[in-house]
């Protein structure tokens, strides 16, 4: 266990170094021109006839310019995460409306099927429907159907 724990306390370390050795080799830059006369650049020489070429650091900011595209950067930031939460409020909305249209066509199609499977049928009033009212609830349902389950009436 010892050595598992000495592991532990040596990785932290192992990988600075080489995060930093990473860190310093990546600072080199190569300018050359291929057989076509197009100059390139690249972090890595080619075979042959590359020079080294030193970039230059970036210019000094005064603190009222640091200052200013602090704020700039907090403010993308802020639009940045009003608009994900915009975009979590409507995706939530439209799961809230696909449920609701899933809930509309599971009862649709129950009453449907009852419907179909009952010899009368009582209505809300508790009078018995008669042919031409019964067709009539089922077109009814059926167009329920079509609405709340994307025109997919079968189960």
């Amino acid at each position: 266990m010892s050595a598992r724990l000495s592991s532990r306390r040596l990785l932290p370390v192992a990988l600075s170094l080489l995060l930093g050795v990473g860190l310093a080799k990546a600072g080199d830059i190569y300018r050359w021109t291929d057989a076509d006369g197009r100059v390139h650049y690249g972090d890595q020489p080619p075979p042959q006839g590359a020079q080294k070429v030193d970039a230059p650091p970036p210019p000094p900011l005064s603190p009222e310019e640091a200052e200013q595209r602090l704020e700039e950067i907090r403010a993308r930031n802020a639009a940045s995460a009003e608009a994900r939460a915009k975009a979590r409020e409507e995706r939530a909305k439209a799961e809230a409306q696909r449920e609701q249209r899933a809930a509309e066509c599971a009862a649709a199609r129950r009453q449907r099927d009852a419907m179909l499977a009952a010899q009368r049928i009582r209505g809300a009033d508790g009078q018995w429907y008669t042919g031409e009212q019964r067709l009539e609830k089922l077109r009814e349902l059926e167009k329920a159907i079509a609405e709340h389950c994307g025109g997919n009436a079968a189960r």
